[in-house]
């Protein structure tokens, strides 16, 4: 029997001089989210929501109500 030890991956952070590598959705009005997923499973948060604890609920851009891309309508 073999043994081995279970660590947890490295925390990944932008090297400095360089912008971070997270996909984000810019709106018509200019305002930016953070998206995760794709398709209609996609997920936006606000830049400052740093740990991703508040989606946006409600498919609209929280600056100018417009609706975001990922859902399909009827």
């Amino acid at each position: 029997m073999t043994s081995g030890t279970l660590t947890a991956p490295q925390e990944r952070s932008a090297r400095p001089g360089q912008p971070e590598r997270r996909p984000t959705y810019r709106c018509e009005c200019g305002h930016v989210l953070r998206v995760f997923g794709g398709g209609r499973h996609r997920v936006y948060f606000e830049l400052s929501d740093a740990r991703s604890e508040n989606p946006v609920m409600n498919r609209v851009c929280p600056a100018c109500g417009r609706g975001l891309p990922g859902k399909n309508r009827p």
